[in-house]
């Protein structure tokens, strides 16, 4: 069975959406040089991960899969690829050596005239020094060259190392809240007193705030994303579009207050404060005049 055929059986709907937008990125060639796989199960994480490599790779793909005859994919399916360079973590962390293997691995040509592909599996455990070494790589990418980095906590990567990468989300284990999705929709339909009285409430309630936050936030910029392009594969959470869709100005302002407020929940945890500054801002972005 080809590779691209084992990945296309029954997975989570995220994980086939993060493969669909990876697919259409190979076929038109717009690939980026690194991408953060986020969420979802370690298994999930890598799959995908070995999926993008063996297409890279194949000698003969079609339409955005790999083939799963020819020599390289045979090799990608055996473990024994010499242009494919994984990276676990050493104990509890990626280390600073093993990113400075990475970084002399990728200054070698390809072997087999293709691309030269390094997962960085646990990205989410590096350690300072190994995220800052990092960051020269993502800076400065030898040609022919790909970064692909598996965090199943991204929010633990350094901003600067995240935003050097396409991100794509997996959801399930680790990953998307359906919740925050959820509370967004009831969010964006009431006002102020069913804000401060029923929802505020609730989300106090909730055991991983943060991670309903994010997923808000995420609902946002699905909203943002399906207003400017109108292509559903983007979307990280198909199905939690507001029956009435904000301007594009609109989300991305309530995208950014949900992230605010999220990081003050985890700098200072006063989450009654925090979320009540949000109603407040949110409401007031939501009840004014369409843009």
């Amino acid at each position: 069975m080809a590779a691209g055929e084992q990945l296309a059986g029954a997975k989570p709907k995220a994980l086939m959406t993060a493969r669909q937008q990876l697919r259409q990125a190979l076929q038109r060639g717009k690939l980026v040089h690194a991408y953060l796989l986020a969420g979802g199960s370690e298994a999930a994480r890598m799959e995908l991960a070995r999926y993008l490599a063996a297409t890279l790779n194949c000698q003969e793909p079609r339409e955005g899969e790999p083939c799963g005859r020819c020599r390289s994919c045979q090799q990608m399916a055996g473990g024994n690829h010499p242009d494919f360079y994984l990276f676990k973590p050493q104990g509890a962390t990626l280390k600073i050596d093993q990113i400075r293997e990475l970084e002399r691995q990728l200054t070698f040509r390809a072997f087999q005239g293709g691309a030269r592909v390094a997962v960085l599996a646990g990205a989410d455990t590096m350690t300072e020094a190994a995220a800052n070494c990092l960051l020269k790589t993502l800076e400065e990418p030898p040609e022919g060259a790909y970064l692909i980095l598996l965090a199943a906590q991204p929010d633990l990567l350094l901003p600067t190392i995240r935003s050097r990468c396409q991100e794509l989300h997996l959801g399930g284990e680790g990953g998307v809240s359906p919740a925050g999705a959820t509370y967004w929709n009831r969010l964006a339909g009431a006002g102020l007193a069913a804000m401060l009285q029923e929802i505020l409430p609730e989300l106090e309630k909730e055991d991983d705030l943060p991670a309903v936050l994010q997923a808000m936030a995420l609902a946002c910029r699905d909203q943002l994303v399906w207003q400017l392009t109108g292509t559903a594969t983007l979307l990280l959470q198909p199905g939690y579009l507001l029956p009435v869709p904000l301007s594009p100005a609109k989300a991305w302002r309530c995208f950014q207050l949900i992230q605010a407020a999220r990081a003050a929940i985890e700098r200072n945890g006063n989450r009654r404060l925090a979320l009540e500054v949000l109603m407040f801002n949110l409401h007031r972005e939501l009840a004014s005049t369409p843009e």
